[in-house]
């Protein structure tokens, strides 16, 4: 359980990450594809996400069947190993809709978890 808490905070963290990146470069979806920076930022994070992801316990991803959790690390799978065959309307949409949504469920799970 604690290490699962471990990698909760891990994904926030990231999550927090892709935040301030899309403030610091722009909110819109041209400013991400014409900026290799924004790209590579944002992707590096997606892929920490899923790595994070990959070490939950089986238990903890089903707990909570909501979270794409194979969608996330099969976009870790991506970027880590083939980064010339990302979509980056999906790394965009991604960082624009998953990431809130995944940011907000990690930190009902951390209050369910550790409600301290």
């Amino acid at each position: 359980m604690a290490d699962d808490i471990r990698r909760i905070y891990s994904i926030l963290k990231y999550c927090d990450d892709i935040e301030e990146t899309i403030n610091r470069f722009g909110e819109d979806e041209e400013d991400f594809t014409d900026d290799n920076a924004y790209q590579y930022t944002c992707s590096f994070c997606v892929a920490q996400i899923g790595e994070a992801i990959k070490s939950l316990s089986p238990e903890l991803r089903e707990r909570y069947p909501e979270v794409r959790w194979k969608g996330f690390s099969g976009m870790r799978d991506i970027i880590t190993h083939g980064y010339e065959r990302i979509n980056l309307r999906i790394v965009w949409l991604t960082i624009t809709e998953d990431i809130p949504e995944l940011k907000r469920i990690c930190k009902n799970i951390l209050n369910e978890l550790n409600p301290s």
